[in-house]
Order: structure tokens, then C-alpha cells, then sequence
């Protein structure tokens, strides 16, 4: 049965009125299956979206219907990588709270301390990036790095390894605090599990 908004509320719609709404509406086109008018439908929201709301300059990953796969790690790893990606986060060159803060990367004191910088680039963190990220070359929107589980797991042990992103102060010792913060993200069997079932 099919309603409509009247003066009282939701009213049923009238037999007639349905019989005609659904004359005009005989189903899907021949050849097209159920699974490819969902894919088009989605296709046509996200332009849409995009276009009615677009994001911001800084976050250039588009929207999507399914959590982003890095959802699958642990909670607190997770909430980094949504901080960075979206660049709102304890990185330098992230500022949320103070517009005067320092935007060079702590560590080795070489470049604004932006996502890529603390992923891909900064010089002390070289050993650790050698030891976890040796597949991991990029970051951006289509990088490997965002939908393959293995290398999912290494960046989830790099940032628990260097503290990436932590809030300030959070650990005097970070490193000793990786196996704690990021042991969720070694079960890659689960973690595979928790991908292929985005797929349905």
C-alpha cells in the first residue's frame, strides 16, 4: 500500500490513484538486473551529492555508501586516519584549536607536518617506515594503501609504532604503547573477514 501526506498525516494512497502511479512504473528495464539499477542508482546519488554538497578543498576522497575500509581496525586507529585524511587532526600542520600553533613536524623539525609528511616523509621516522611501510608509497584517494588488508595493517602498526597523530602528551613512551594500541589491526583474519563483508 502506498501513502501519501495529507492534512491528518500519512493517508493511504487511493486504489485507483496507486494502479496508475504503478501503470507508469512497469519495472525495470529488460536485460538489467536488480544488482545493476542499485549500482546506477548509487552512481547517480553520489554525483549528486558531490555536487549539492561538495567537501571541502582539503579532503579529497569522495563520498561513498560503505564505511571506509581502515573502519575495520581498531576504534582509536580508525579515528586517526578519519583525523588526517580530513585534515583535522594533532598534526602540525592541522591546527583545530589555535591558529598560532606550530605547523613543522616535531620530529625532525624538516617540512610542515601535514598527512603525506608524517606517512610518507619524515626523516625520523625513517626506521619505523622501513620496518612497517616498505608497500605503502602513496596516500591519496585510489592508493592501494586504502583497500588491501595487509598493507591496511601496516599503516595501522606504523602510526601505533611512531604516535602518529596522538593527542599531545598521551604516552611518555609511545613506542612501548604500539602492541596495546594497535594488536587489533595484526587479526588480519578477522580484519579480512570485517573487508569482504563491505562487498554485499
Amino acid at each position: 500500500m502506498l501513502f501519501i501526506l495529507g492534512p491528518g498525516g500519512f493517508e493511504p494512497l487511493p486504489v485507483t490513484s496507486q494502479h496508475l502511479l504503478c501503470a507508469q512504473y512497469p519495472g525495470p528495464p529488460p536485460g538489467r538486473s536488480y544488482r545493476q539499477l542499485k549500482l546506477q542508482c548509487r552512481s547517480l546519488l553520489i554525483k549528486e551529492w558531490e555536487e549539492a554538497a561538495p567537501g571541502p578543498a582539503r579532503y579529497p576522497y569522495r563520498p561513498s555508501f560503505r564505511p571506509h575500509p581502515f573502519m575495520c581496525l581498531n576504534k582509536f586507529t580508525a579515528g586517526r586516519l578519519h583525523q588526517m585524511s580530513s585534515g583535522k587532526s594533532y598534526l602540525g600542520a592541522h591546527p583545530s584549536w589555535s591558529d598560532d600553533a606550530p605547523t613543522t613536524c616535531p620530529n625532525c623539525e624538516e617540512a610542515p607536518e601535514t598527512f603525506e609528511h608524517a606517512i610518507l616523509r619524515c626523516s625520523a621516522k625513517g626506521p619505523a617506515r622501513a620496518r612497517h611501510l616498505q608497500g605503502v608509497s602513496d596516500i591519496g584517494p585510489d592508493a592501494p594503501a586504502w583497500s588491501s588488508v595487509p598493507l591496511l595493517g601496516a599503516l595501522s602498526r606504523y602510526i601505533g609504532s611512531t604516535a602518529t597523530a596522538f593527542p599531545p602528551g598521551m604516552f611518555s613512551r609511545p613506542t612501548s604503547s604500539a602492541a596495546s594500541i594497535s594488536s587489533q589491526s595484526s587479526n588480519l583474519v578477522s580484519f579480512g573477514y570485517c573487508m569482504s563483508s563491505q562487498e554485499s
